[in-house]
């Protein structure tokens, strides 16, 4: 009976936690159709207006999808390739890490050295099939940190010329 009772109770945190942070609900390859129930901005897709082989990028602020994940200066990136979710990016330029604290505590640690305020560079924290990718680098002499979430079938078309940006 206790084993039942503390299932229920770990089961219940986790359920918790995970409807707290939205974004992290729906998974790489989801079409929109059902991804936008949690990324309501993702109404203004039309897939037919989007030309073969391109994709969609759509900014946001990242507070409007976890609540939980104390974001103040973090944008979220959606990115939509052929009707579904190829990329789920966070980013903020903020010096708060707040990007690195969500990573620490909702996916994977990336280390004490990615949090100094002066590092750079990317950590890989893949797992499976789900490439999950934790950064910090210098552009206009500002330092970003960033966390990019796709898969192999997708990282194809997150990246590049062929991405467009999206009006929410």
């Amino acid at each position: 009976m206790k084993k039942f009772f503390l299932f229920i109770l770990v089961y219940l945190t986790l359920l918790n936690n995970s409807f707290a942070c939205g974004l992290l609900n729906v998974p790489i390859g989801t079409p929109v159709s059902t991804a936008v129930q949690t990324f309501e901005f993702l109404t203004n897709y039309d897939a037919e207006s989007v030309e073969e082989d391109y994709s969609i990028k759509y900014l946001d602020y990242a507070i409007d999808y976890c609540e939980d994940g104390g974001f103040i200066e973090t944008e979220i990136e959606v990115i939509v390739f052929d009707s579904k979710i190829a990329a789920i990016n966070l980013v903020s330029s903020d010096e708060k890490n707040e990007v690195y604290n969500f990573t620490k505590n909702k996916i994977n640690d990336p280390g004490i050295e990615a949090q100094k305020k002066d590092w750079q560079g990317i950590i890989d924290l893949s797992v499976g099939d789900l490439i999950i990718i934790y950064g910090k680098y210098l552009k206009n002499n500002i330092i970003y940190e960033s966390l990019e979430i796709t898969n192999s079938d997708m990282r194809n078309y997150v990246y590049g010329e062929h991405v467009i940006e999206g009006t929410l």
